[in-house]
């Protein structure tokens, strides 16, 4: 671009960002301040579905998973997911070392499955992040607890159906660390949190009442199965950011 023309252009963006020029367009003139027709349908659909809805949508989750290395594991209630867990935790092999530990979020469906009483006859110790703001040391101990572990246990926000997607968003108590540090990550969902696709899920963060209140929170994270990368020679290679495995426990009952 000459001299010329890149004065020409600059001059046309100052006229355009300039505060007393009538065709200036507020923000409010470019965005969207309430919901579409199609938006508000959506929303009924979402708020509506049925037992029969909710299945399809699992089986869509399932054959999903299968295609990004993701077990989707449907259970009926917190003590068969328990009994899975321990079944996964003493066969598996700790990456580093040979202490196995397991940490997990400190949530309603987490809490449920008793998981210190279910691990108790393994030797293996489980660590909660229930911790609150403003207790640094603790939340330091806890993220070392993490950095050690083998197994790492959330539940999750929503899951999509469409890529076996899981977003979690980070709270007190429900820390990123636990999906990232462990070499398996194991997250329990209900079948209502499974949305068809992202588009389900993009209207419900921008639209649904609730979910506006809250906001993204400090975080909110995306996961479409177990860490991977081809950065070298072209090949696959799971664990190298992240877990090595993820599963996902769907509690029917």
């Amino acid at each position: 671009m000459s001299s010329s023309a890149r004065v020409e252009f600059i001059q046309h963006v100052k006229m355009a960002l300039n505060s007393d020029d009538p065709g200036r367009r507020s923000l409010d003139d470019i965005t969207q301040n309430e919901p579409s027709a199609d938006d508000l349908r959506l929303l009924e659909k979402i708020a509506n579905r049925g037992k029969k809805s909710h299945m399809t949508l699992l089986e869509r989750l399932v054959e999903a998973g299968k295609l990004v290395n993701v077990g989707v594991i449907v259970e009926k209630d917190a003590d068969s997911a328990a009994a899975l867990i321990s079944k996964i935790a003493a066969e598996k092999c700790a990456e580093w070392g040979d202490q196995k530990s397991v940490v997990a979020w400190d949530h309603p469906l987490v809490n449920r499955l008793g998981l210190a009483a279910s691990l108790l006859p393994l030797d293996i110790p489980v660590y909660f992040s229930d911790w609150q703001p403003g207790t640094a040391d603790r939340s330091e101990v806890f993220r070392k607890h993490a950095e050690n572990a083998f197994i790492g246990i959330t539940a999750a926000d929503h899951c999509i159906a469409e890529t076996a997607t899981l977003t979690m968003k980070t709270r007190s108590g429900q820390p990123r660390c636990v999906s990232l540090l462990p070499s398996i990550h194991i997250a329990l969902i209900r079948p209502e949190q499974i949305l068809a696709n992202l588009n389900e899920l993009y209207t419900l963060l921008k639209w649904n009442p609730v979910e506006r209140a809250e906001g993204i929170t400090r975080c909110m994270t995306f996961i479409t199965g177990p860490s991977k990368t081809a950065d070298i020679e072209a090949t696959l290679v799971h664990g190298a950011h992240g877990p090595r495995e993820l599963y996902i426990i769907v509690l029917t009952g």
